[in-house]
C-alpha cells in the first residue's frame, strides 16, 4: 500500500491529481475499483483469466483516457469505469461471437433484498435459482438485457449510473429493465415447461473453474 492514499478522500481531487501525473491519486483509484470492476468482467466474460486482462486493460485505458474525462464523467467516476470494462467486454465477445455468463450464486448475495417484493423468478433469482438455471435463463436472453439485469441486480446500480454505463437515458434504462425482467420471466416458465433446468443442471454440475484469481 502507498502511503498517503487514505488521505484522498473526494474523487474529483483524485482525478485532477491522477491527471497531472500523480501516481498515488490513480493509486487510489485503482485500489478503491479494482475489486468492484474486476467482480463485472468476472461476470460478462465467465473466467478469471480474461477478467484478470480485461481488468488491467481498463484502468490502462482509464490513465490515458483523464485528458478527456467530462466534468459528468469525473463527477460519477464509477459509472465511468463501469462503462469502460463493460464496453470492453462487449467488444470481446463480439469478436469472440460467443457470449459466456458466470452462474450468479445465490449464497453470495442473500442479504441483497430485490427492488420490491415479487414471486415472479427474475425478483427471485438471487435468492431462490441455482446458479445453473440462472445461468441457462442469462444465456438465452438478448446481450443489452443481460447487461442491464447484471448491473442491476448483481452491481446494484441505480437506473442513473446504468444510464451513464450503458449511454442511455435514465427512462431507456427503466425500459430496458422492464424488457428485461420479462424476457427473463418468458424464458424462465419456457424452459421449465420443457425441463430443460433438469438437463442444464445435469449438463453443468461437473464443470471445473481456473484457479488463476483476481483481487484478494
Amino acid at each position: 500500500m502507498v502511503e498517503g492514499r487514505n488521505v484522498l478522500s473526494d474523487e474529483s481531487t483524485w482525478v485532477e491529481r491522477a491527471r497531472q501525473g500523480d501516481e498515488v491519486a490513480f493509486a487510489a483509484i485503482y485500489d478503491r475499483y479494482q475489486r468492484p470492476i474486476y467482480g463485472l468482467v468476472y461476470r460478462l466474460m465467465g473466467n478469471p483469466d480474461d477478467a484478470f486482462d480485461i481488468t488491467q486493460d481498463v484502468f490502462v485505458k482509464a490513465y490515458k483516457g483523464l485528458g478527456k474525462i467530462s466534468p459528468e464523467a469525473e463527477l460519477n467516476l464509477s459509472a465511468w469505469l463501469h462503462r469502460i470494462a463493460s464496453n470492453a467486454c462487449m467488444d470481446v465477445l463480439r469478436r469472440r461471437k460467443i457470449v459466456r455468463w458466470l452462474p450468479w450464486d445465490p449464497t453470495e448475495h442473500a442479504n441483497i433484498t430485490p427492488a420490491n417484493d415479487s414471486d415472479e423468478p427474475e425478483q427471485n433469482l438471487l435468492s431462490h435459482e441455482t446458479r445453473e438455471q440462472v445461468q441457462a435463463v442469462l444465456n438465452n436472453m438478448s446481450e443489452k438485457y443481460r447487461l442491464c439485469l447484471v448491473l442491476r441486480e448483481y452491481q446494484e446500480m441505480s437506473c442513473e449510473e446504468i444510464a451513464v454505463v450503458m449511454n442511455v437515458s435514465r427512462a431507456a434504462v427503466k425500459s430496458l429493465l422492464f424488457r428485461a425482467r420479462e424476457q427473463f420471466r418468458e424464458i424462465y416458465i419456457e424452459m421449465e415447461r420443457l425441463g430443460s433446468f433438469s438437463a442444464t443442471s445435469a449438463g453443468t454440475g461437473k464443470r471445473g473453474r481456473g484457479k488463476r484469481g483476481g483481487p484478494k
